[in-house]
């Protein structure tokens, strides 16, 4: 493939293009994999998690990132908490602005 007749513009768009395509096929042929792993099991008796030991198609040992539990309240409306982590939301800003401590929000 003769690449010498495009500009930049065009050779970058390419690329995701590619990129792009790249990640389609992963999905799709690992979906097929899946299916064909399945078909062979199910051949032999079995299913894939007699096979694999373990669900098929979830992530073993991961958990959902938790929020973190509520250290901070908001003194002018109670639902509103922060768990210490992350960007502080603007109410506390607005109490650490005014010259108060954020240990006074402290639950």
């Amino acid at each position: 493939m003769d690449l010498s007749s495009y500009n930049l513009p065009q050779l970058y768009q390419l690329q995701k293009d590619i990129d792009r395509e790249i990640e389609n096929r992963k999905v799709t042929d690992k979906h097929n994999l899946l299916v064909e792993i399945q078909n062979l099991a199910a051949a032999k008796g079995f299913s894939l998690n007699e096979v694999f030991g373990a669900e098929v198609g979830k992530k073993a040992g991961k958990k959902a990132p938790s929020a973190g539990k509520a250290q901070f309240r908001n003194p002018a409306d109670a639902n509103q908490t922060w768990s210490g982590r992350g960007r502080k939301p603007q109410w506390a800003l607005d109490w650490i602005n005014s010259g108060k401590s954020i240990d006074d929000l402290r639950i």
